[in-house]
Formats: structure tokens, sequence, C-alpha cells
């Protein structure tokens, strides 16, 4: 009897042991990150000397120490070669972590900006998705290999690259001098990349484009200030600088944002100064921004086109075609598209729609019958629109304790973990990432549940996510805090597959979410919005500031989704559209006669919202379809948006602040929009 007691005594402080063991090494963990941002290199020195090897936070350790290394070495301009082996045996043990490709990245930088190609290529080859300045560092390896083959592909690659509005790495500079020099860069190409610039609003890229132009080709002197400040005269001007004539388009496109029926006045009177493709570009840009304002004149316009000009272009044609109701124009601006636009999924389903619109039932029932396997919106829409199922959906796959068991024994799967409850979020995700790529889809399915018993529910839904022929909805379409979610469905009368649709797009389950402008939880709730539901609720002075809090958050959020959906007509479009962009926006984005609620949510102006709204939505029917009860359509969910009222109303219970501050954060502003 009393050897088991020793036995128990002796297990029981070997278990106290280990924990604290295990808390001192998470402390020093934190203390050595700390040391290390703080650039306290004999604190972290000290820790770094103690930290055993087999931990599984030992390869930031290891990696941090290899840094200052560098630094010490650079700073004493030591040779690198030893330092670089150290690397290199860094990468091969410690494979399981991200820190192995930071280092593979930063190898393959470092050589390749001194130009040592051999060597660049054999780091390159091995980096996992390599940024943009790589990339372009891999462009510049080929065209100096001397081979011809590799040379065209590299010279290919760079034109392509060129025809962006983004700003791009310097490393990039060298393959656009190249190609300019060999006149494979031609004017066109680079009167082409300043007006992507322009119509991105990208000025600075803008100016940088026009320095390079030569002499007679450049803009004039404060050309830009002037679109600003005088459009119109810069428009009447028609200067023959082939940039000058790009900032006369750019501004009068600033005219046609603000009022669509100046600019085609002015179009009108100035058109015959400018080509026939700046004319048919012009009215192009009046359509656009008279489609992004449902200005039943934007086809009128758009037809002054002559089917020439953006892809932006195109895409609103087809937008303004839809809430028009003229199907030709819908196919024929989804014909003028390209081929990889063509094949996005939007465009896919309407083009079925304006083929079986024709009467083409067979090709349309073709593309319909593609599009509904796919898990997202637009697939749910194509199944419902076939005359009968042709294909069932996977069914559910569910994991087995060996499948669980294999995923916890995932190094990188528990490292992410580990850094994630010492509050190393950024390290703790790119890990988790890192450990999925190579997986199949049980594993995934497993490394998701892995996540969701950690109550990491945002990973769990992402990682559930990536599955391609095997599938759990359960997962995909997690379902935490549904007592509270269920309960203030029910109280406020609302559907609940609606509120955790919602709830899912706003912060994917976070309780702590908080937006960069300070909308807060699981609903994303303002906190102007915030204190005008808790005086609606006849709650206490402060009782806003518990909004954070996902009881608080959910009754906060389900009273105004509530009120919103019982002053827009009942609608779920609008009241979703409202949630995140305002209601009144959502009220000003209807027709002035009943519409279609798919065409509705794809003539939003705004791209956030638009795409808000259809997430929304369509995670609601999985949820339905998850918790049962009475199921319809997502046609029928959709429903028809009723015409747009005579006059605007605003009642006493509606808040002042709602439409400067609507509930939802990345509230999308009309200069940021699509």
């Amino acid at each position: 009897m009393i050897t088991r007691f020793v036995l128990l005594v002796l297990t029981l402080n070997i278990v106290f042991a280990s924990a604290n063991l295990h808390a001192s090494l998470d402390s020093d963990y934190r203390l050595a990150r700390d040391a290390v941002q703080k650039g306290k290199s004999a604190q972290f020195a000290k820790i770094a000397a103690t930290f055993p090897d087999d931990h599984l936070l030992t390869p930031y350790i290891r990696y941090w120490q290899l840094k200052a290394e560098s630094v010490a070495n650079n700073a004493a301009n030591k040779a690198g070669d030893t330092f670089s082996s150290a690397q290199l045996a860094f990468i091969r043990q410690y494979a399981d972590s991200p820190l192995s490709n930071r280092l593979r990245t930063e190898l393959a930088r470092k050589t390749g900006l001194l130009a040592d190609w051999p060597t660049f290529f054999t780091h390159y080859a091995e980096v996992v998705r390599p940024d943009q300045e790589l990339l372009c560092l891999a462009m510049r390896a080929r065209q100096a290999t001397g081979d011809v083959n590799q040379q065209a592909q590299a010279d290919k690659a760079g034109i392509a690259l060129w025809r962006t509005a983004r700003d791009l790495p310097s490393s990039c500079e060298p393959i656009f001098d190249s190609l300019a020099e060999r006149d494979l860069l031609s004017l066109e190409d680079r009167l082409a990349r300043l007006r992507l610039a322009l119509d991105d609003g990208n000025l600075r890229l803008a100016r940088e484009l026009d320095a390079r132009l030569p002499d007679e080709a450049r803009m004039l002197p404060n050309a830009l200030n002037d679109a600003k400040s005088n459009p119109a005269r810069l428009v009447a001007a028609a200067e023959p600088q082939p940039a000058q004539r790009e900032v006369a388009l750019y501004a009068l496109t600033q005219i046609a944002k603000n009022s669509p029926e100046d600019a085609a006045n002015l179009w009108q009177q100035q058109q015959d100064k400018y080509s026939a493709a700046e004319q048919a570009y012009g009215w192009g840009q009046i359509g656009l921004h008279a489609a992004r304002r449902h200005d039943s004149r934007a086809m009128s316009w758009f037809a002054r086109a002559d089917g020439v000009g953006s892809e932006l272009q195109a895409s609103w044609k087809a937008r303004a075609a839809l809430r028009a109701g003229q199907w030709i124009e819908v196919f024929r601006s989804i014909e003028a598209m390209p081929e990889a636009t063509r094949n996005e999924a939007v465009w896919r389903y309407w083009k079925a729609r304006s083929l079986k619109a024709m009467n083409a039932h067979y090709p349309a029932n073709v593309l319909f019958a593609k599009l509904s396997r796919e898990i997202h919106y637009y697939g749910l829409l194509a199944e419902e629109e076939l005359p009968a199922k042709l294909e069932a959906r996977p069914a559910n796959y569910k994991i087995t304790p060996s499948d669980l068991k294999a995923v916890e024994a995932n190094n990188g799967l528990q490292r992410a973990l580990l850094l994630r409850r010492l509050g190393d979020q950024g390290n703790a995700l790119e890990e988790w990432n890192w450990a999925l790529r190579s997986m199949d889809d049980r594993s995934l399915l497993a490394a998701a549940e892995l996540a969701r018993r950690n109550e990491w529910y945002d990973r769990a839904i992402a990682t559930a996510e990536r599955t391609r022929d095997e599938h759990d909805f359960d997962l995909r379409y997690l379902a935490p805090y549904r007592d509270l979610a269920s309960a203030y469905a029910q109280e406020n009368e609302i559907d609940e597959a609606w509120v955790f649709g919602l709830m899912r797009q706003e912060s994917r389950f976070i309780d702590y979410a908080r937006s960069t402008v300070g909308a807060q939880g699981l609903m994303q709730i303002m906190p102007s919005t915030a204190k005008w539901i808790s005086r609606q609720l006849g709650l206490g002075k402060n009782a806003h500031a518990g909004v954070g809090k996902p009881e608080t958050n959910i009754r906060f959020g389900t009273y105004y989704l509530k009120h919103i959906y019982d002053s827009l007509s009942q609608s779920p479009v609008l009241a979703t559209a409202g949630y995140n962009a305002g209601p009144g926006r959502a009220r000003r984005w209807q027709a002035e006669t009943p519409l279609e609620g798919a065409i509705y949510v794809e003539s939003i102006p705004f791209f956030e919202t638009r795409e808000y709204v259809k997430k929304v939505l369509s995670n609601a029917m999985f949820y339905r379809n998850r918790f049962g009860g009475v199921s319809q359509t997502l046609k029928d969910r959709l429903g028809v948006i009723p015409a747009h009222p005579n006059a605007k109303i605003q009642t006493a219970s509606q808040p002042a602040s709602a439409e400067q501050n609507p509930v939802a954060f990345n509230e999308p502003a009309p200069a940021g929009a699509q």
C-alpha cells in the first residue's frame, strides 16, 4: 500500500514538474520574442543559450539566432559562406516550419539581387509561393541565360506583367528596361499602362510612367491637377501629346463619376477632337459610371462605345443590361470579356441565364450542370435552374479517430496551436497554413476538426473549405454560440440560418474581432449603432460598452437586423445589403420597377457589399440545410425586390447615423467601389 502511495506521489510530481517546465519554456519564448522585437540582444542570447533543442518552438529561437548572427557578420564585413551553410542546415532540419521557406526566400532574394543566377535558381526552385520580387528576379535570370527559348518566355511574361495598375518591386524594373532597349515595349504599351494607372487612381504611378515617356509624348505640367480642378477645360483643349490625351480621358471620367449626363453632353461637343478609339473609350467610361449609378441611359451610352473598351466597362455593361432586361446584350458583353474573366463563376452563370432567356436551353444547361457542382452562391443558383438534378453533391465525409490522431501528431499544427495560445497570431496562422499545404481531403477535415475542438473557428472553416472532393459541411458551416443565436433569432422573428450566414461572413465566429473602423464582435457592430440599439432596448446608460461580448453582440445584432429587415420591405437581400452598406444605400439601389433579387445583388455598385450579400445568403442556404426545418430555394430567398419608394422616409426609430455608420465593418466608400 505504501509502495503504491509513493509511486502515485512520484507520478504526480513528474506531471507537475513537466507542466511547470512547459509553462517556464512558454514564458521564455515570450521573453525571447519580446527581446528580439525590442533589440535586446543580450537578453535574447541568454534565453537562447538554455532553450532546449526538442521544443516545438525551438525553430523560432534558432531562426532569431541566425538573424542575429547575420547582422553581426554584416557589421563585421565577414564573408557569408559559413552563415549560408548554417541557414541551409536550418532549412533541412526545420522543413516542417514555414521558417524554412522564409529563409529559402531570403537566400533566393539575396543571390538574385547579386545577379548570382545559378545560385539563385537553386534556391528559387525550392521556394513555395514566391512573391512578386522573386518572380521578377526569376524572369531576369531567364533573360540572362542566353537560351533563346527561355529569353522568349521571360520577355512574354515581362510584357504581360507590365500591363498592370499596381506598383511593382524595383527588381522588376530591369526587365522593363531590357524590353524597352530591344524595342519590345512600345509607346502603345507604355500608354496602356498609364491608362490603367489613371483608371485605378494610382496617380503616383501615372506620374512615374509619364516621366519615362519621350518628351514629345508626355503630359503637360500640372495636367493631373487640372483634371481635378477644371476637367472640362482639359477635355476641350485636346492637346496632341499622347499622355495628355490619356489625362483628358481621365478628366472626362472624373466628370462622369459625379454626373454621367454632364460628361455625355461635354463629350458630345468635344469628341470630334479625338480618335475613334478614344471616342469609344470615352463613351464606355460614361456608360460605366452611369451603370454604377443605375442610370437608365447607361446602355445607350455603352452603345456609342461600339464594343470597344476595358474589362471593367464590359462587366458594368453586362450589369446594366441585366437591370434593363436586355439578355442579348448581357450575352454580348460577357463574350467581349477576356477569357479569364469570362470563365469566372459569375459570368458563366449569367451567360447561361442569357442563353436560357434566348431559348438556347441545351448550351445553357451544360453550363448550369458544370457550375452546379461548385460550392458557392452561383453553384446553388445554377443547380436551381436545371430541369432536374444531374448529379448529387458529394456526400459528407466524417473523420475517424485515426484521422484525428494522425493530425494531432503533426508538429506544424501543434506548433500553430501553441503559438496561438501564446498570443502570436501571425506566426500561428503561417504555421497552420504551412502544415496544410500537402494534405489530402481527409487530413484537411481532420485538421479542421482539430481547430474546432480548440475553438479556432476561423481556421476550422478555412481548412474545411480547402477540400476538393470530400467535404464536411458541418465543419464548413460551423454553428458555435447556437443557443444564443437561436434564442435571439426567435425573439426577433428572423431566420436563424440567416443570422448564422451573416455571422460567418462578418467574423468567422472570432468573438474578439475588431475592425479598423471600430466594429466589434461576432456581428461586427459599430459603437454608434450599439448606443442606438441600447437606447431602443431600454438598457442602462453604459450597456453598449459590452457589445464585444458574444451575448450582447448577438442580442444587439439580431435586433438591428430585424429593424432594417422591417424597414426594407422585409427583404433579406435589402436588409443584408443595408447591414453592410447602410439602409439608405440599399434603398437607393432599388429600381423604378420590381427587380429579380439576383439581378439587384449583381448590380450593387460596391464590390465589397455585392460579394458580402452573395456570401451571407448562400451561407444561409447551407445553414438551413444543416439545421433542417422549412427549406426554400436560394432564388426564393433572394425574391423580387420591390420598386424604389416614391420618397425617402426617415422615421423616428431610424438611427441618425445609420447611413454614415452602418453596422458592418469595411464600410464601402463610393471612391473605393469596384
